[in-house]
């Protein structure tokens, strides 16, 4: 942050914001949740990347510092938003799928704090009124919250096709965030015969992707359609193939003015051998459409249903017939006993 608005800042600490406070619960009209929202009255609105992990969001926000978009004092290699990830932990661990016991009421002190820190450590170095937002991956999980707490925030939903992201791995389902991410339950231990270890992660890790990028797509979506007007959605395949365009588009959703010559220098780095990658994989690709399907057809990025093979139609053919015999013996051994 800059000096002045680090001074500002400050202040409001010692005047007693819950970051300086003991731990214990204040009381004051309308929770916690307008409080933050007083808290950050002053700044701009930001504007909030979104996505499932290996979606190509380090391109959008490259492009987005590009054009004097501030996305954090805090990065990692690929842009990511490092300041914010302790509080998307929290939240998600928590209370995702339900956030109700946060609307309208006192959250715990800590959690406020946390709220704020997070914030502070994502703002070192920002100016106080230049464009600013952040991109992190699994902030799809705790949109509600960011939402209410920044009513005229901006939303980027990056997608891509899943068939490519199911053959880019990221980590495994073990501990109790990355269960809620994948499954929306953090107690889950196994679904359709998959464990939640490494080691099986590790044998079908195309498997674990597409039931990753199928969650956080379907997640992602649904609050995006809460969000109307403050929501866009971007594929990852449009901003390679039509970058300055597409970059256009996001801009303008922003409310901002494009640098042309940053989008020039940069559309020169752009590189698309990533998109279909999935055909190199074509027994694992058949596994991968059988679970997301739906999900592929609804975006796009299947153009027709798949087809029953014959052995599929034989083997629904061959249970047909034993349900059916099944249900004869009942009826007859119904027979027998009355």
């Amino acid at each position: 942050m800059s000096n002045a608005y680090a001074k500002n800042w400050d202040s409001q600490s010692r005047a007693g914001t819950p970051a300086s406070r003991p731990a214990r619960t204040v009381h004051s009209q309308g929770g916690t949740i307008e409080r933050l929202r007083r808290r950050f009255a002053d700044l701009p609105a930001p504007v909030i990347v979104y996505n499932k992990s290996h979606s190509g969001s380090r391109l959008l926000a490259q492009m987005l510092d590009d054009q004097g978009v501030f996305i954090g004092g805090k990065l990692n290699e690929s842009n990511d938003a490092m300041a914010i990830l302790p509080l998307v932990e929290r939240l998600v661990e928590d209370y995702y799928p339900d956030y109700h016991a946060l609307w309208d009421r006192e959250w715990p002190t800590d959690l406020e704090a946390l709220f704020v820190t997070a914030m502070m450590e994502h703002l070192a170095g920002y100016d106080g009124h230049s464009p600013w937002g952040w991109k992190l991956c699994e902030t799809t999980y705790i949109v509600p919250i960011i939402a209410a707490v920044f009513p005229e925030a901006r939303f980027i939903h990056l997608l891509r096709d899943g068939l490519d992201v199911a053959f880019s791995d990221h980590v495994p389902p073990q501990a109790r965030f990355w269960r809620k991410v994948y499954f929306n339950n953090g107690d889950i231990q196994g679904w359709r015969g998959l464990s939640m270890t490494n080691r099986a992660y590790v044998r079908r890790p195309h498997v674990y992707n597409a039931l990753h990028w199928m969650n956080s797509v379907e997640v992602g979506r649904t609050y995006g359609a809460m969000l109307q007007e403050r929501y866009l959605e971007v594929r990852y395949e449009d901003l390679c193939q039509d970058f300055i365009p597409t970059s256009h588009r996001i801009l303008a959703f922003m409310g901002q003015v494009a640098d042309e010559a940053a989008l020039m220098r940069r559309s020169a780095s752009v590189r698309k051998g990533a998109i279909g990658k999935h055909h190199r994989h074509r027994r694992q690709r058949r596994q991968v459409v059988r679970l997301i399907e739906p999900t592929l057809l609804s975006l796009g990025y299947l153009e027709a249903p798949s087809q029953p093979t014959l052995l599929w139609r034989l083997r629904e053919r061959w249970y047909s017939v034993l349900r059916e015999a099944g249900k004869g013996w009942s009826r007859l051994r119904g027979r027998r006993h009355g």
